[in-house]
């Protein structure tokens, strides 16, 4: 068969004759034929000729090393830019201006520079090919390029976090769906590789989510729309200027001594045109409401029961914005029953709806009597990260949220949206969406104007992130249309940063679903381990290896680093802070999952308590999160027990941080029941219980049974027996240059690979395992290889094998 028909064949795309390697090879070698088009299409069918011999392609995907080498980029960029994220400067220039613009994109520009350098430096001192070492600064290069422009209000230093990290997060995704296609998983192995993946993918999502809101309180240099102090005193409107403002007050089973307190307060704003609504909402108890009615009556305050009224607090809202408004206000304001306002709130504020734009605006919630207790002071800083970091970040974009108490809505705005929503337990935040969407703007005010009550036991805490969180997926259920990528139109006016702000305020919620469903994962690991291996989770290791401390560190920076920035927390109660969010998690993530299936749903109840508490009554009120933590002790425990490899360590020590949160849940309970607070809160916190209604039966059980059904089954696919062990990702040899066959696991010992023969039909016959022949001689001899570069070759694994299966979880 001579070259020239060979030639034929393959211009005409070889078709589907099968090709001879030794007769080629010899024609190759002895006419010198190289033909680059040639070359490609015998690439294209398997064959490698790119050093002159002619032999099978290796197994495993060419771009494997690219992206082992891209990937190990980002591990070493994202945390080095997250570091100099925290290194003040020792000078500051101008924020705003043409040479500040300039001086940031310069900054940016060589910071970018020396990262590259740096990286590639450090690829190459891992023995890393030329091309991969530029490759990776090439990639970070790149992606800093691209968020240049929606990244030039921050400073170079959070321009660099927030592009390194989002790489490594692409890098990321991208070279674990393409280790999960090719690693030999099995099928149900590939299915549970695609279900990680994606859950990953979420992880990402909110990772970035969390990071952009650290990197804009960390590095925004120009804040433009940030509004300190309300309006100045100097550019206050004379009295006769100032809009007309109705107050609502909203209460259900409050004490009656504090909802006066309240009034009292209110009647005392310096302000020349205001009224008062005290609203009692459905409180059954006469004993409660009567003496506020009578001290209304005397003072001039309106006041109105509503006896088995609908909509809730929003009902109640409704009702006074329809019926009992005085006709001359131009705006409504939210006071919550508990809160004692600074006299200035209105005369700061009210002013700033000069601007005919302006729907709404916020001031932060703010609390009292929590520097005596830890529990207090810890809960305390845990609600003013919203308010401190969150709040202002949003308000840049105009995607503040109206968080009802302390705030302000123009009326014509309110009344053109059709009033509050009542079938949103969440009624404010979903307010501030549809004005949004029809136009308004909203603003957020730094300043504090008032103090109210925290929730004053764990158990009540817990009801009150249920019911933010529900409301949140109520929102995301039914308005997710509006919170899409899309130009602005009459139907919906939000620009993108709007959209963003609030599609990733809502999908945060299920952060805590998330964090429980690897949790879950690790539990399966830590019984695989205990159990001597063999399950098809060990499969799955590198997700969790790489997606719990991800989520784990960029929550734990953001909380403390954040905490301490924005409130002034010391460390200690920045890290007790956020203890708090992670032991409310078991709730939350119960919460997002019931808010899919169901309509609506009433707070959870609140277990009564009394002031000496037992530690009984703590894990009495917290069954579920005591549950876990004992679970997460076993498979500490089992781990520990079985652990012949790192696999076993590692596992263990994931464990520790959400067995702590979890065991938290109760501890929590018994600080915040034993903790000291002044008389009038001791009397409140007894009656804790009394503002929570029971949740709704069907609510739970559809929601509980939907998890648990998803979660068992998760868990059953995970117990699968595993029967064909892989390699687990690997990195440093691909960036050498040597190539990771994931396909073909290797043996357990030496066996000859025999190399290409030649059969009578001229096609080749390969090995089930082929490997690369040094050997290029034309005719190949089936001699036993132990070359390096050939993983089925070898009872040692090569450089390239950085871990084995049978060692991981």
């Amino acid at each position: 068969m001579g070259i020239t028909q060979y030639r034929e064949d393959l211009c005409r795309g070889c078709g589907n004759r099968p090709l001879n390697l030794k007769a080629l090879s010899l024609h190759a070698q002895t006419l010198a034929y190289r033909d680059l088009a040639c070359r490609f299409l015998l690439y294209g069918r398997g064959i490698d000729t790119a050093d002159g011999a002619v032999r099978e392609r290796a197994a495993d995907a060419p771009e494997a090393p690219l992206l082992s080498a891209l990937l190990l980029a980002g591990l070493f960029a994202a945390p080095l830019a997250t570091v100099a994220l925290f290194i003040e400067p020792p000078w500051r220039g101008p924020a705003a201006g043409a040479w500040a613009t300039t001086r940031r994109l310069l900054l940016a520009a060589i910071g970018t520079a020396v990262l590259a350098l740096v990286v590639a430096g450090l690829l190459a001192a891992l023995g890393g090919t030329l091309r991969n070492d530029i490759a990776g600064g090439a990639g970070l290069l790149l992606a800093s390029v691209l968020w240049l422009p929606f990244t030039r209000r921050w400073s170079a230093r959070a321009h660099l976090c927030w592009s390194a990290t989002t790489f490594l997060f692409v890098v990321y995704l991208a070279f674990m769906i393409w280790w999960t296609f090719v690693s030999n998983l099995g099928t149900a192995g590939t299915a549970g590789g695609i279900l990680l993946w994606l859950l990953e993918l979420l992880a990402a999502f909110l990772g970035g989510a969390y990071m952009w809101e650290l990197c804009d309180a960390l590095g925004r240099e120009s804040w433009t729309r940030r509004v300190h102090e309300g309006v100045p005193t100097a550019a206050l409107p004379a009295a006769d200027e100032l809009p007309f403002v109705s107050l609502h007050v909203p209460a259900y089973n409050e004490p009656p001594d504090m909802v006066i307190e309240t009034l009292k307060s209110l009647i005392a704003l310096d302000y020349p045109h205001y009224e008062i609504i005290a609203l009692d909402d459905n409180t059954t108890d006469e004993s409660l409401w009567r003496p506020v009615e009578s001290w209304c009556r005397e003072h001039g305050v309106k006041f109105v029961h509503l006896d088995d009224w609908p909509g809730y607090k929003s009902g109640a809202l409704n009702y006074a914005l329809r019926h009992m408004i005085d006709p001359r206000a131009e705006l409504v304001g939210v006071i919550d029953a508990d809160y004692q306002l600074d006299p200035e709130f209105l005369r700061r504020c009210a002013p700033l709806f000069a601007d005919q734009q302006v729907g709404f605006i916020q001031a932060p919630q703010d609390y009292r009597d929590w520097e005596q207790a830890p529990f207090y002071r810890r809960l305390y800083h845990s609600y003013r990260y919203f308010f401190a970091v969150s709040q202002p970040s949003r308000n840049e974009r105009d995607g503040a949220i109206f968080a009802g108490t302390m705030g302000l809505i123009r009326r014509k705005a309110l009344e053109q949206v059709g009033g509050w929503d009542e079938w949103c337990i969440t009624e404010d935040a979903e307010l501030s969406l549809r004005l949004l969407q029809n136009g308004w703007s909203g603003v957020h005010v730094d300043r504090s104007f008032g103090v109210g009550v925290m929730p004053l036991t764990f158990e009540a805490l817990k009801g009150q992130r249920f019911r933010w969180c529900f409301g949140g997926i109520q929102i995301l259920r039914r308005h997710w249309r509006l919170m899409l990528p899309g130009g602005r139109h009459r139907d919906n006016q939000m620009s993108i940063g709007q959209r963003w702000a609030y599609l990733s305020g809502a999908l945060q919620w299920y952060g805590d679903l998330l964090a429980l469903l690897f949790f879950v994962f690790l539990i399966v690991g830590a019984a695989n381990v205990g159990g001597g291996g063999g399950l098809l989770f060990r499969k799955l290791t590198g997700f969790l290896v790489a997606a719990i401390p991800m989520l784990f560190l960029l929550g734990l920076v953001r909380a403390v680093a954040l905490l301490r920035r924005g409130t002034g927390a010391d460390w200690r109660d920045a890290l007790g802070a956020f203890m708090i969010w992670q032991s409310t998690g078991l709730v939350v993530a119960r919460a997002s999952v019931q808010a899919l299936f169901a309509k609506e749903a009433e707070f959870l109840r609140t277990p009564k308590t009394a002031e000496d508490a037992h530690w009984t009554d703590a894990i009495r009120g917290n069954l579920g999160e005591t549950a876990l933590a004992l679970m997460g002790v076993a498979g500490i425990v089992g781990a520990l027990a079985r652990a012949s490899g790192r696999g076993g360590w590692l596992t263990a020590a994931l464990l520790v941080w959400p067995t702590l949160a979890y065991a938290c849940a109760p501890i929590n309970s018994l600080s915040a029941q034993r903790a000291a607070l002044p008389p009038d809160l001791r009397e409140r916190r007894k009656s804790e219980a009394q503002r929570y209604s029971p949740a709704r039966r069907a609510t739970i059980a559809a929601g509980g049974l939907v998890g648990a059904g998803a979660t068992a089954a998760i868990v059953v696919a995970l117990l699968s027996p595993g029967t064909n062990p892989i390699l687990t990702p690997q990195l440093v040899g691909p960036a050498q240059g040597h190539n990771a066959n994931y396909a073909k696991p290797p043996s357990s010992s030496p066996s000859p690979s025999p190399s290409v023969s030649p059969t009578t039909s001229g096609s080749p016959s390969p090995s089930p395992s082929p490997s690369k022949s040094p050997s290029q001689s034309p005719t190949p001899t089936p001699t036993p290889t132990q070359s390096s570069s050939s993983p089925a070759a070898s009872s040692t694994p090569s450089p390239t094998d950085t871990s084995s299966a049978t060692t991981t979880p």
